[in-house]
């Protein structure tokens, strides 16, 4: 059995020093001190140690976590395949999911749907390229389905496939004057970009109608 003989503020906001028989024995965050109840001259037993080792391992996963979410937003997969790099366990992960969750710090319609805003606005990409995207991201078909139907109509994925059309087209034809090349190249390009097959036909007749007009 061992006993606190000092507890000490760190620089680092709401983290302590933990002092055990007047030695050094690991730095603790609030969270920690406050659940187990810890205070100067409690004696602690081995299976209390190995309770604060372990809350301290899901708290510090925790406010990892939280300070990756304060730079930018991550999917849930990400978030987590983020933490298994820096080698938290599986139990720590979770707990530290559960509880951004619990605090709406991982809100996955608002991210899905800002992530379908934003590459449907500013990269142009199509509904495909999005939903590939969202998958490997971890979102299950059925958001990714939903976001998209709600996000992105037939008309801006229209307007979309038309406008990267129209550019590299003006690209390809400098390189290229056999039709059936160019429809080829303009196919597999829009196709890379993520639009579906019938809007691809429908952008290339009109394209290249309007540019031999």
């Amino acid at each position: 059995m061992k006993k606190i003989t000092k507890i000490s503020s760190q620089q680092h906001a709401e983290r302590y020093n933990l002092f055990l028989d007047e030695a050094f024995f690991c730095g603790i965050s609030e969270d920690t001190l406050v659940k187990l109840g810890l205070k100067k001259g409690m004696e602690i037993e081995e299976e209390t140690l190995r309770a604060l080792i372990e809350e301290e391992g899901r708290n510090q996963c925790f406010h990892y976590a939280l300070w990756l979410l304060e730079r930018q937003n991550y999917f849930e997969k990400v978030l987590r395949n983020k933490l298994k790099a820096k080698e938290y366990t599986e139990e720590q992960i979770d707990f530290a999911i559960e509880k951004l969750n619990s605090y709406g710090y991982l809100d996955e319609e608002r991210l899905v749907n800002a992530f379908v805003n934003d590459k449907k606005r500013f990269s142009k990409k199509g509904p495909y390229y999005i939903k590939e995207a969202l998958r490997q991201k971890g979102v299950s078909t059925k958001k990714i389905t939903e976001a998209l139907n709600t996000q992105y109509s037939e008309e801006e994925e229209l307007e979309n496939c038309k406008l990267a059309a129209e550019k590299k087209l003006v690209s390809y034809r400098r390189k290229e004057s056999n039709m059936y090349i160019l429809k080829g190249k303009l196919y597999s390009f829009l196709m890379q970009r993520g639009f579906g097959a019938d809007t691809i036909a429908k952008v290339i007749e009109l394209v290249l109608k309007e540019n031999n007009e």
